[in-house]
């Protein structure tokens, strides 16, 4: 249980959470996988994430007000990673989600997957196939 865990940022508890209770995680929780396939899993779980949140009335209204040209892409990307591992997953989305930048989303859920699923194997809640 995650709650076991010590150490933990708000949005790794609440990923681990969704690992541990969501049936999208359901074969990766019993048989494991290579680790590219399960980042590619954790990154698909990201991906339908974000697009619940696209479909939310509130976020199809909210008016986009920062709308500027992006001079440190990494340096962004380390920003939307600290929220969501800081704040929660769906805040780090929300920060991402706003630069409207397809690149970014996609480097954000690769740099998410890849972390939550080294957070996974290092708490034993993933068995790694090699």
């Amino acid at each position: 249980m995650v709650e076991e865990i010590q150490g933990l940022k708000k949005g790794e508890k609440e990923f681990i959470k969704h690992f541990e209770e969501h049936p999208h995680f359901e074969t990766l929780r019993k048989e494991g996988k290579k680790e590219e396939e399960a980042k590619k899993e954790i990154s698909e779980f990201l991906r339908k994430l974000t697009e619940e949140i696209e479909e939310l009335p509130e976020i199809k209204k909210e008016a986009e007000i920062h709308h500027e040209p992006l001079k440190d892409i990494s340096s962004t990307l380390a920003q939307a990673i600290y929220t969501a591992l800081e704040e929660g997953v769906l805040e780090g989305l929300a920060f991402i989600k706003k630069l409207k930048n397809p690149y970014l989303l996609d480097q954000f859920h690769d740099l998410l997957a890849g972390h939550f699923y080294d957070l996974l194997v290092k708490h034993g809640k993933l068995k790694v196939i090699k």
